[in-house]
């Protein structure tokens, strides 16, 4: 049986679990319409930048998915 103290702190985890998600969820909502109204924008630059390293776009996509999963994830700044 949970006590008071460990319930009430077992409800806040939760609390802040669910603000976390929305917050995430927000984020990702508002990432995703900013790429759609850069979409041109972004495909110029990758295919510019892709030309000048002298490799292909798919190349450059690859190695940009390569250096994000090896950052470590920080997590919202407040």
């Amino acid at each position: 049986m949970l006590s008071v103290p460990n319930f009430d702190n077992e409800r806040l985890i939760f609390h802040a679990a669910r603000q976390t998600l929305r917050k995430a969820e927000m984020a990702r909502f508002a990432v995703r319409e900013w790429l759609n109204q850069h979409d041109s924008e972004l495909e110029e630059w990758k295919t510019r930048t892709a030309s000048e390293l002298g490799i292909s776009v798919s190349e450059l996509e690859r190695q940009l998915l390569a250096e994000t999963q090896d950052q470590p994830f920080h997590g919202c700044q407040e």
